[in-house]
């Protein structure tokens, strides 16, 4: 498969001669199926077999290659460099190399060592019950893992002798360096920590109460929204003649008709579209399953990006990147498509972000008469109580029933 980067025989020989050389090919060949460039492939392989000469000098076999040996390499690449046969590749380019073929090799089960090598070996296991025990996405792990790092590097010590002053102290602190959304994430995974240690017998259970409740009003707050009217201008910005406006226009479809989340519409695979009975099947939070109606406009979208512009890829995500590795997108990237396509629409807003469409969706609903129950239906939300924020938003209906003020006689002094 090295042959489908490379032309040259000698450069070939040179390549399986090296102390890598039989996982190449292999690697060669999964980026040919990502629809790698050949220029982007060749370099990629150098740095792999640069990558096993590095090795081979420090007795390191390949199942003990992890995210610290890639950076020492690196380090390697940026000073003088003596190994045999060498590329005298940039350094940006043998790290990216080098990190892609690490993870070639953990996806292949040929590296043990997990993504989450370098964390604590009490986090690891606190992502491990979570993933069971909770069903949370890698996104809110993803959140949480850093807060919960921090505090167990400011405490420098075992779980055990955590007490009600640490955990006050950390929350306290964090509050005064971050805004309040960001405050209350750390008080939401601190919490579930303790939770962890609470039910692993690490610590009392009495110190989850100690976790402090910031000060803070659920509706308080209106919900982010935009008009459907500059819903219909985010909508017709998109170019669908081309792979990436066919593709966002059928991710802010998805989330402006339907009020999927920006984890939801990641995570979509080609088998969750029934498209006989006009369904579509999502997974959302806590692994919750629900088989939603697909409109005709939304469907239409997804169906001329499958079959007329979506890449060729063994991947069976709907929505994949544009340029290789064509995998699923990162929820960020499509946060950031849609925020784009407002700031290209014009629209006024100060907010910008996937989840302004979902909000957008439940205003208009209700402004066309449906209930608080319906639209809880459609969003999917678990608890009436998620709903009930949309209610403010209903102005003529709180108009007529806002009482006037009550006047009073005041009596001279």
């Amino acid at each position: 498969m090295l042959e489908r980067f490379i032309e040259k025989k000698h450069t070939i020989d040179r390549l399986r001669s090296s102390p890598f050389a039989e996982h190449l090919d292999g690697f060669a060949a999964a980026m040919f199926e990502a629809g790698y460039s050949r220029s982007s492939g060749t370099r990629y392989v150098n740095a792999a077999a640069h990558l096993g000469h590095w090795c081979r000098d420090r007795h390191l076999p390949v199942a003990q290659i992890d995210d610290r040996t890639v950076r020492r390499f690196v380090e390697h690449i940026g000073r003088r460099c003596r190994c045999p046969d060498s590329t005298r590749d940039r350094v940006r380019e043998t790290r990216s190399g080098a990190r892609l073929f690490l993870e070639y090799l953990r996806e292949r089960g040929l590296v043990s060592v997990a993504v989450t090598a370098e964390l604590p070996g009490v986090v690891r296991e606190f992502c491990e019950w979570m993933r069971a025990r909770r069903g949370v996405a890698e996104s809110t792990l993803g959140t949480y893992v850093p807060l919960v790092t921090e505090f167990l590097r400011r405490e420098g010590r075992p779980p055990e002798p955590y007490n009600a002053a640490a955990v006050r102290a950390f929350i306290l602190r964090r509050s005064r360096e971050c805004g309040t959304d960001r405050a209350r994430t750390a008080v939401t995974a601190l919490r579930m920590f303790l939770t962890f240690l609470s039910a692993s017998g690490r610590c009392s259970p009495a110190l989850i109460g100690a976790v402090p409740t910031l000060a803070s009003w659920r509706l308080a707050k209106l919900p982010r929204h935009i008009s459907a009217a500059e819903v219909e201008k985010v909508v017709a910005v998109f170019d669908a003649t081309t792979v990436k406006g066919a593709r966002d226009r059928a991710m802010v479809l998805l989330m402006a008709r339907l009020g999927l989340r920006v984890g939801e519409v990641a995570t979509l695979r080609l088998a969750d579209f029934d498209w006989d009975r006009g369904r579509l099947h999502v997974t959302g939070k806590g692994r919750v399953e629900s088989w939603l109606p697909l409109p005709q406009q939304v469907g239409d979208a997804v169906l001329r990006y499958i079959v007329g512009k979506r890449p060729p890829n063994a991947d069976d995500h709907v929505f994949v990147r544009v340029r290789p590795p064509r995998r699923l997108l990162d929820p960020r990237s499509i946060s950031f498509a849609c925020s784009t396509a407002m700031r290209a629409a014009g629209i006024d807003s100060r907010f910008h972000g996937a989840h302004v469409l979902r909000h957008s969706l439940a205003t208009e609903l209700l402004s066309k008469g449906a209930s608080l129950e319906q639209i809880g239906v459609v969003l999917r939300h678990r608890s009436t109580a998620t709903t009930e924020i949309y209610a403010k938003v209903d102005l003529t209906t709180l108009q007529r029933m806002a009482q006037p003020w009550p006047s009073m006689e005041v009596s001279p002094c």
